[in-house]
């Protein structure tokens, strides 16, 4: 099948001119303009000009770490004006002059050229109106490539001989275009870009569309011009200078993909190039519009504050999200690189095809390519079950985020856009692929997919709304789906199903729901604050046959369902598949009936783990007594599914911070946890096996890191883990020593049993290793170490520069999560380098500061604890990371209060331990 191509200028967002000209009323000349319509708030450019076409040329010095540059922006002067306002930050401008195609007057230079330091904004004052009409802005400038992995940036590398060298790359997303060239840098404001590099002739460059022109100049550089992108937003354009190697493949349907990776490193690259070819073909017959341009390169970037970024037909990567090395790679990196990969690919479509209008909007690019990339994965390995780990991986994170009163809509409004820096949370991606995977439970496959090709195809290279996503859908299927839809996107929070009576009979059982809105904390609902959702109602049962979806928006409703067998051991599932983001509260003759449906595994896999993670966050929120959890957890004795394992193993996890302040508790916890393990861990084994598929190497390494730490002092498990560390010193190179699964459970067994020898022998590993995903086994393991001077040694080489900025937080986190007094340490080592750490990070993404904070004091249970990092802050404000802060503090609240309703409860007595032990 021939590829069709897409014309690089196909349609214009008519739209967005019309919502940007119904501002201009509030315009004053060279400033900010606050918008009037569903907008109100936002700090937008002002709207007489907008660029159409960017000619774009940068000279890369890697010696200097500079760049110079010159632009010829066609711009569209919409209204008489004296001046031009842009965005540029961090870059020096030389010289400016305009020159209008309207009336063929000569170029004019600005009077004057003004910089506002806090907006970011660059302002050209020119003495007369420019002429409305088309002309062209010329301006030269130069910029730093800096190395806080934002803008146009400088990373290490090493190359084949081991020298160590510097290469250049970007990251735009989401405001930092402007750090590489003046621009008008809001999603809506698309443009065209051609653009050329000037670049030492020893190395590669490459941007997002291929090369059309390379011409040698003297001094042993080369310039390459590269085709015109179609068009884009700002934050999507992307170039990278250095050294690499690649392999690459074509697609059946004729776009050739290439992964580049560090020199020595292509083999590296081919399981992500298999995942990308087989993903295109797939995209392009979902949505039936053909990938748009001649090529696809995806780039392994040595320092990296993301995961990856979707920059379009030029995909970069942190390396080992794209690079695997199939002798030692774990199943979950292996898992990992594939999603990432199926991720960034969604986006060429929803997000660069097709993209938001505004920020608010944001999760209308990461919902959706959160959703697509399980669709993908289990497309690709429909061995892996991804939608089974969906419910602990995606869910969970929603859920646990989402019930707190500091969480956010969906659609948050955003008035300046560096606030959207807050909002790349579980929200936006994890929450939105949620609503994603239930709407299309309720509208069905063959509708879902419509929906999406007619909106794909109505407004490519344009911007939209999420109501645009809404009509598609309801168009395709008839169904109100706007309606559905704004209860789960426009306001905060999601409901919890309380099953208030239950009626059965020969046919069946009706149940008296009643929905309201889920607080972590328990905390009443005010009047005010009153809310439901329109609430797709799925069910089944022991018995049941299918039954369609029904809609509720109701507060109180009954639900019905049939059953061939009524009997006693009859059991019923609300949200059953786990499709919808709620949580579910059943009376306690329903949870009895569960439990041997949990036993059994009669219940499917993905509805064992939705009731134990709903469980747990009732107990929290004072909604279910905690023996009750407990000995629902005791239920699961029999498990042996990894998916099931890992939402048992967060349960867990979040029992052991809020338990560990008490001795005997804690105690009776850990046996109990002992006991629970032991029956899986006998039947995985720590030996792996030939017939091991997926799912069986992911629970192997899920038990043995879960013996490591509930099972501490364990003979038999200190013997298995040091064998393994024997044969991993005697050659750290060789895969079989120990599978990646669980080497970091080894590494920490044994480091907690030993000393500073041990302590030495795991660091020297780092070195030792050159994978990527070898060093971080490092890095998560060091804080193990018994001794306090230890843990501390631990943070200070964290803080030392031996460690990439990217990566400096991992050894922190396992500092924290070692033990009470490693968590005690981590938050006074952060108290004592706040002004170190503001330095290391002074201008990069505010997420890297926010691992660093949450990493640091984030598991600690207790209001007394979250008072004093809260005074901590007040008197050391950080702006940027305001939300996830107080998200921070509410949680350590919650588990401060969950630890003193376990102790008040019968769960805080020796009597129901007795009686599971």
């Amino acid at each position: 099948q021939k590829r069709k191509r897409h014309s690089a200028n196909t349609g214009k967002d008519t739209s967005v001119v019309q919502d940007r000209q119904q501002q201009t009323a509030l315009f004053n000349e060279g400033r900010l303009i606050m918008a009037t319509d569903k907008a109100a708030g936002r700090v937008l450019l002002p709207t007489h000009t907008e660029p159409l076409h960017y000619d774009l040329t940068l000279d890369v010095d890697l010696d200097k770490f500079t760049f110079d540059g010159k632009e010829v922006v066609t711009v569209d002067v919409k209204e008489s004006t004296t001046s031009v306002v842009l965005h540029s930050k961090e870059i020096a401008v030389s010289s400016v002059s305009f020159v209008s195609d309207a009336d063929g007057s000569s170029a004019v230079s600005p009077t004057a050229i003004n910089f506002d330091l806090k907006a970011t904004t660059l302002t050209f004052v020119f003495a007369e109106p420019l002429t409305v009409g088309q002309g062209k802005l010329t301006i030269d400038f130069v910029g730093q490539l800096n190395n806080q992995m934002a803008g146009f940036y400088r990373s290490k590398y090493t190359d084949v001989s081991g020298a160590s060298k510097f290469m250049a790359s970007t990251q735009f997303e989401a405001l930092d275009a402007r750090r590489c060239f003046p621009c008008w840098d809001e999603p809506a404001l698309k443009a065209v870009f051609k653009c050329t590099l000037i670049v030492p002739t020893n190395l590669t460059a490459f941007s997002n569309m291929p090369e059309t022109a390379v011409r040698l100049l003297p001094g042993g550089r080369k310039s390459i011009d590269f085709m015109e992108t179609p068009r884009m937003s700002t934050y999507l354009l992307a170039f990278c200078v250095g050294e690499f190697d690649f392999v690459q493949a074509k697609t059946e349907h004729g776009v050739l993909v290439r992964v580049y990776t560090p020199p020595g490193k292509a083999e590296q690259g081919t399981f992500s190039l298999g995942c990308a070819t087989r993903t295109l073909d797939f995209y392009d017959d979902f949505f039936q519009i053909p990938y748009p341009l001649p090529k696809l390169d995806m780039v392994a970037i040595p320092e990296f504050a993301m995961g990856a970024m979707e920059n379009w037909g030029l995909v970069t990567y942190r390396e080992v999200d794209v690079l695997i090395d199939n002798a030692k790679a774990s199943s979950q990196q292996k898992q990992r690189v594939c999603t990432v990969v199926t991720h960034e690919l969604a986006h060429q479509w929803f997000g660069n095809l097709v993209t938001m209008r505004w920020w608010d909007d944001l999760w209308l690019n990461e919902g959706f390519a959160s959703w697509t990339q399980t669709f993908a994965a289990d497309f690709l390995f429909p061995e892996w079950q991804m939608w089974e780990q969906f419910v602990t991986d995606d869910q969970a994170a929603a859920l646990r985020l989402d019930a707190l009163r500091t969480s956010h809509p969906i659609q948050v409004p955003i008035a300046h856009a560096e606030e959207v820096e807050q909002v790349f949370d579980a929200i936006s991606y994890c929450k939105g692929a949620c609503v994603v995977r239930m709407i299309h439970a309720v509208l069905g496959p063959e509708a879902f997919q419509k929906g999406l090709q007619n909106y794909m195809q109505k407004y490519k290279y344009t911007n939209t709304e999420t109501t645009d996503l809404w009509q598609a859908w309801q168009d395709a299927s008839g169904k109100p789906i706007q309606q559905v839809m704004a209860s789960w996107t426009e306001q905060m929070g999601f409901p919890l199903l309380t099953v208030t009576s239950e009626s059965w009979d020969a046919a069946g059982v009706t149940l008296e729901v009643e929905q309201s809105w889920f607080l972590a904390d328990g905390s009443a609902v005010k009047p005010e604050e009153e809310k439901t959702w329109t609430v797709p109602v799925i069910v089944g049962g022991s018995s049941a046959s299918a039954q369609p979806v029904d809609l509720q928006s109701d507060k109180k409703f009954k639900v019905t369902i049939p059953l061939s067998d009524a009997g006693e051991s009859a059991w019923v599932k609300l949200n059953f598949g786990q499709h919808v983001p709620q949580r579910v509260a059943y009376t306690p003759a329903l949870w009895q009936r569960l439990i041997p449906a949990i036993k059994s595994k009669a219940l499917a896999a993905e509805d064992r783990a939705g009731l134990i993670l709903d469980a747990y966050a009732l107990t929290q929120a004072g909604k279910m007594d905690p023996a009750a959890l407990i000995r629902l957890l005791a239920a699961y004795e029999n498990e042996d599914n990894g998916t099931v394992w890992d939402s048992l193993a967060q349960v867990i996890g979040g029992l052991y911070k809020v338990l560990i302040q008490n001795k005997e508790v804690f105690g009776n916890f850990l046996a109990f946890v002992s006991k629970l393990l032991s029956k899986v861990a006998a039947q995985v084994g720590w030996e792996p096996k030939d017939t091991d598929g997926h799912g069986t190497k992911l629970l192997r390494g899920t038990i043995i890191s879960m013996l490591g730490k509930y099972s501490e002092g364990d003979a038999a498990v200190n013997a298995e883990a040091r064998k393994r560390f024997d044969a991993i010193m005697a050659d750290p190179k060789d895969p079989s020593a120990c599978p990646a699964e669980y080497k970091v459970a080894v590494l920490k067994i044994v480091l907690r049993a030993g000393g500073e020898a041990e302590y030495e022998q795991v660091l020297s590993l780092f070195d030792k290793y050159e994978d990527n995903a070898e060093k971080k086994h490092v890095m998560h393991a060091l804080g193990a170490a018994p001794s306090l001077a230890l843990k501390r040694r631990t943070l200070d080489w964290a803080t030392s520069g031996a460690v990439k900025l990217q990566d400096f937080f991992y050894p922190i986190l396992s500092v924290s999560s070692s033990s009470k007094e490693g968590l005690t340490l981590a938050w006074q080592y952060f108290q004592d380098n706040f002004d170190r750490y503001e330095t290391m990070l002074a201008s990069a993404s505010p997420s890297l500061f926010s691992a660093v904070i949450i990493y640091s004091c984030g598991s600690f249970a207790s209001a007394e604890k979250a008072e004093e990092i809260e005074a901590f802050f007040k008197a050391h404000p950080r702006p940027s990371n305001e939300r996830r802060i107080s998200q921070m503090l509410e949680s350590i609240r919650n588990n401060g209060a969950l630890a003193e309703k376990f102790l008040a409860s019968e769960a805080g007595k020796q009597e129901l331990w007795a009686s599971l032990l």
